[in-house]
């Protein structure tokens, strides 16, 4: 498939659901800003990342975060949310009026990853979405590659309350899926990262390198 040259973009825009503000210019910042205005329904999908810590910042709105077992709405007034490896998570909207919500996300170690992920989730979004809805198997797919080679690991399906095997579980289906969409993708093509999607940067070697590193390791 033809690819959109996105990798100049400082913003990526759903209509109704989400802003995606990236450092201007490229990786001159480890910090993604995300606005969400009123009646977004955009969620960040519950997942955990398993090389970085996360932390957000509310800057404007009020959050609903999911950190683990516990659900609670976050404003300026609370400060920085931190994120451990591993720790499933989740955020979104507290409410669908009031004003909008922006979100500051970034991670450590600030290795360009966080924006690299965003650049490429949102470019395969664009593309697979241009001509109009998407074909959701291959949109899906495109997105697993991308998942796993930047550290975002999806939540399949929720049975982590399941005692002593729930989590191991999780974790399992989750891997399988994921290798199982990045073997399959090798066949067709599909990476986590395009040059097309991704200026060209030093920060972005390290970033994927680090990905593949993780991967081997495992």
């Amino acid at each position: 498939m033809p690819r959109t040259i996105t990798k100049n973009y400082n913003s990526f825009t759903r209509q109704g659901s989400v802003t995606y503000a990236l450092p201007s210019p490229p990786f001159s910042s480890p910090v993604v800003t995300i606005t969400l205005p009123p009646k977004s329904t955009w969620t960040s999908g519950l997942h955990w990342h398993e090389t970085h810590t996360e932390y957000l910042q509310i800057v404007r709105g009020t959050a609903l975060v999911t950190l683990n077992k516990s659900t609670r709405t976050y404003t300026a007034a609370d400060g920085i949310v931190t994120i451990p490896r591993f720790a499933r998570h989740e955020w979104q909207r507290a409410t669908a009026d009031g004003e909008e919500l922006v979100v500051k996300e970034w991670t450590d170690p600030a290795d360009g990853a966080k924006e690299v992920f965003f650049r490429n989730l949102s470019s395969v979004v664009v593309d697979c979405t241009k001509n109009g809805p998407p074909k959701e198997w291959w949109l899906t797919w495109q997105l697993a590659v991308v998942f796993w080679g930047l550290d975002n690991y999806p939540v399949f399906l929720k049975i982590a309350w399941v005692p002593l095997v729930g989590s191991t579980l999780e974790w399992a289906l989750t891997h399988f899926l994921l290798l199982a969409a990045v073997v399959a993708g090798k066949i067709v093509g599909l990476k986590s990262a395009y040059g097309e999607y991704t200026p060209s940067n030093i920060l972005v070697k390290p970033a994927v390198e680090r990905a593949v590193r993780n991967r081997k390791s495992e």
